[in-house]
């Protein structure tokens, strides 16, 4: 039995639903349709891709090869002959040293070995190869070292006593002690010796028990304390190069309480001043 309640229907039910159906149906036909459209583009990127990199590269290797061969590369120079600067120099050596040595020699007859000294050193500074300027500074070293006589007696009793010269530093002077003198100490003492731990009133490090000693005073700065040096060992004498320039100090190296007695004859020479 058929019944007709009027209104047109098909298999999909009313027109609200078919419209629905038809909608869905033709978006998936265009998804379908662009995915087809996007692996023939991709397929044909694919295929021309290699082919115009490759264009590209020659034609970027032929850029290059031009850029480098081509008339706008710089050629380098080969090095321009020097010989008449060489000249030039060697003759300017050749008159500073004339003058260097004139220089010398006058403050030589002034009497003032120290600037005649740095003449001398300018020169082999310039020319090393220059003949007798070693031996000639030699000799100003050793005329150096034995003028300027000063002496100066060295009471064992005591420590530090006075000082007995001006020295400076980096210029060397020679000291000669002689004379024999009476060691007593009645001391008690540790396994450990004597103390060292104060120059100033201990015996000095590493220096033999008895031995003449030394040690320079730097000029004190404001408002401190004077600061002394570390002691060394003078013994019969030698030639010294002080560290500082200073007041020299000499004594015996005895331990604080000692009851020595005698007193030693010193005679400095070279680059010193009374105190």
């Amino acid at each position: 039995m058929i019944v007709d309640n009027g209104a047109d229907k098909d298999a999909f039910g009313s027109d609200p639903m078919r419209q629905k159906l038809e909608n869905a149906i033709g978006g998936c036909v265009l998804v379908a349709v662009a995915l087809c459209v996007g692996d023939v583009l991709e397929a044909q990127v694919g295929q021309v891709g290699p082919e115009k990199t490759t264009r590209q590269s020659a034609r970027g290797r032929k850029v290059r090869s031009k850029s480098v061969s081509g008339k706008g590369a710089k050629s380098i120079k080969k090095g321009a002959s020097t010989k008449t600067i060489d000249v030039k120099v060697r003759r300017f050596q050749e008159s500073f040293v004339r003058d260097a040595a004139e220089l010398a020699k006058q403050y030589e007859d002034a009497g003032n070995l120290v600037k005649t000294r740095k003449m001398l050193e300018l020169i082999l500074k310039l020319s090393p190869e220059v003949k007798g300027v070693r031996a000639k500074i030699k000799q100003i070293d050793e005329e150096m070292l034995s003028a300027n006589g000063l002496t100066a007696e060295v009471n064992t009793a005591r420590g530090w006593g006075p000082p007995v010269a001006a020295v400076f530093k980096g210029q060397a002077f020679r000291i000669r002690a002689v004379g024999d003198y009476r060691f007593v100490a009645n001391l008690s003492v540790g396994p450990s010796g004597f103390s060292v731990a104060d120059a100033s009133r201990d015996m000095a490090a590493d220096i033999r028990c008895g031995a003449l000693i030394g040690v320079v005073v730097p000029p004190p700065e404001a408002g401190k304390k004077p600061e002394p040096g570390k002691p060394f060992l003078v013994g019969t004498g030698g030639t010294i190069t002080p560290r500082d320039t200073g007041l020299l100090f000499l004594k015996i190296n005895a331990p604080k309480g000692h009851k020595s007695s005698g007193r030693l004859k010193v005679r400095m020479t070279g680059h010193v001043r009374k105190p």
